[in-house]
């Protein structure tokens, strides 16, 4: 999960190869308390699950302080990130396609199974839906299990298995589930986030993202390092080397187009910021 960091948006391909399974596992665990996890998007839907610890999840125009238990999902397009992971945080994220629910239409007409499944996913945003209660959490979590060691095995009725386990958890979360008030609040540097995106293919000062936040630099480099781990700067140059390895992947990208639009000020200098970036 940690790749995540790299890509503007999670190709289905690089999840679903072969397109054998309803659905896929991944997790985020162990991972560094001031860690974060960029803003991206998916090409599928996604069923996050907080097993234990606590996370901020980073969408939109907010933050929502999430801790074991609670669930939300996400649909294609969405743009979404995670900051401030408390230690021994695990994160489960249940990948499938909203397009292709694995319920018959009578279950899907109880309001979570819309939420997961919606007609229109524009429609739904990714707030939280439930905490799943304390009983029920360990059987929830032995599903995802299940479900994650069908993907590595190579056995008979493996895809017929994976749906039956997937069924199975979606009704017991619909069955099982606490609709809970998560509290949110604007993350502190959504205006500076929201800004750097909407201009990468220039030079961006310090003195804009500061007029922008009403911030001092002092104070904008402390939140920045609160919320997202590092430096206004290395965030910056990060989301340009995100969005330039997206761009190169494209038909007909070459290094001077990609540098133009990701703020880098040639085709060399892209070429020589690539190279000395580590390889994942």
């Amino acid at each position: 999960m940690p790749a995540i960091k790299h890509h503007e948006i999670l190709r289905d391909n690089d999840y679903f190869k072969g397109g054998t399974l309803p659905c896929v596992v991944r997790e985020m665990r162990d991972a560094p308390s001031n860690a974060f996890v960029a803003m991206h998007a998916h090409e599928f839907s996604e069923l996050v699950i907080v097993a234990s610890g606590k996370i901020s999840h980073v969408h939109a125009d907010r933050t929502d302080k999430l801790s074991k238990g609670d669930f939300f999902a996400i649909h294609p397009g969405e743009r979404h990130g995670y900051a401030q992971l408390a230690p021994k945080t695990i994160v489960f994220n249940v990948l499938y396609h909203r397009e292709r629910p694995p319920l018959p239409l009578s279950v899907l007409g109880f309001p979570l199974m819309n939420e997961i499944f919606p007609e229109d996913p524009a429609s739904v945003h990714a707030n939280t839906l439930g905490r799943v209660t304390r009983s029920n959490l360990p059987a929830v979590l032995q599903l995802i299990d299940l479900i994650r060691r069908e993907e590595h095995l190579d056995q008979p009725l493996r895809r017929t298995t994976c749906e039956s386990l997937f069924t199975s958890l979606l009704l017991l979360l619909a069955r099982s589930t606490q609709r809970v008030s998560v509290p949110s609040r604007e993350s502190p540097v959504q205006k500076e986030i929201d800004f750097i995106t909407k201009n990468l293919s220039r030079k961006i000062t310090l003195d804009e993202l500061c007029g922008v936040s009403g911030k001092s630099v002092r104070t904008l480099h402390r939140e920045f390092r609160k919320v997202v781990g590092k430096s206004p700067g290395d965030y910056i140059i990060d989301m340009r080397i995100a969005k330039a390895k997206t761009l190169l992947g494209r038909k007909g990208s070459t290094l001077k187009k990609v540098a133009a639009k990701t703020g880098f000020c040639s085709a060399a200098h892209l070429s020589r910021t690539l190279r000395r970036t580590k390889p994942e």
